[in-house]
């Protein structure tokens, strides 16, 4: 058995959990700074996916809402830019987390859809995708709209066939999978 096989052996409990979204919230502060930091606009773009994410985990949801729609609005400048398929993954997940907060699951789905367009990115093509809104939508019983993300992050996580493929088959049969290895930013 390997690794990706050993992280979905048993769901995480909720120290691990909590161990894992303190981790993202001791990141986040320097996340967000960077926006401050950034000099130029490329800076910005660079900084601002994250910068959402890291508002996500601090718990300042207006803030995420506004960085996440910031990064949406420019990022058809930069479609040619290797931050471009980031900023499109992060965005559409963050947006779509604040939606499940908010209990609109139509459009937590829907953003689901958009991050999944994202075309890969050095990161997103070698490391992995956010997770952390299919997990969320499968942890409320929602398995078909994670399952259509797996599939759409096929196209340029090749990768990670393994870990899509374990992730797969715990949702198809209503499971809820640790998603470790990916997208726990």
């Amino acid at each position: 058995m390997g690794l990706e096989e050993d992280t979905e052996l048993t769901p995480f409990t909720a120290t691990q959990e909590h161990s894992l979204w303190t981790l993202a919230q001791e990141r986040a502060p320097d996340e967000l700074a960077a926006v401050e930091m950034a000099l130029t606009a490329d800076e910005v773009f660079y900084a601002l996916p994250y910068a959402a994410m890291a508002a996500w985990h601090l718990e300042k949801f207006d803030l995420a809402r506004a960085l996440a729609e910031k990064t949406l609005l420019i990022a058809p400048a930069y479609a040619d830019n290797w931050n471009f398929g980031n900023a499109i993954n992060l965005g559409h997940n963050v947006l779509g987390l604040l939606a499940l907060r908010a209990g609109q699951t139509a459009e937590a789905v829907s953003q689901l859809y958009e991050a999944g367009q994202s075309p890969g990115s050095p990161q997103l093509n070698s490391f992995g995708p956010s997770m952390q809104l299919a997990r969320a939508l499968a942890k409320q019983g929602k398995f078909d709209a994670p399952l259509a993300y797996l599939e759409q992050c096929r196209a340029f996580w090749r990768m990670g066939t393994v870990w899509l493929n374990l992730w797969e088959q715990k949702l198809r049969v209503g499971e809820v999978p640790n998603f470790f290895g990916a997208g726990h930013r």
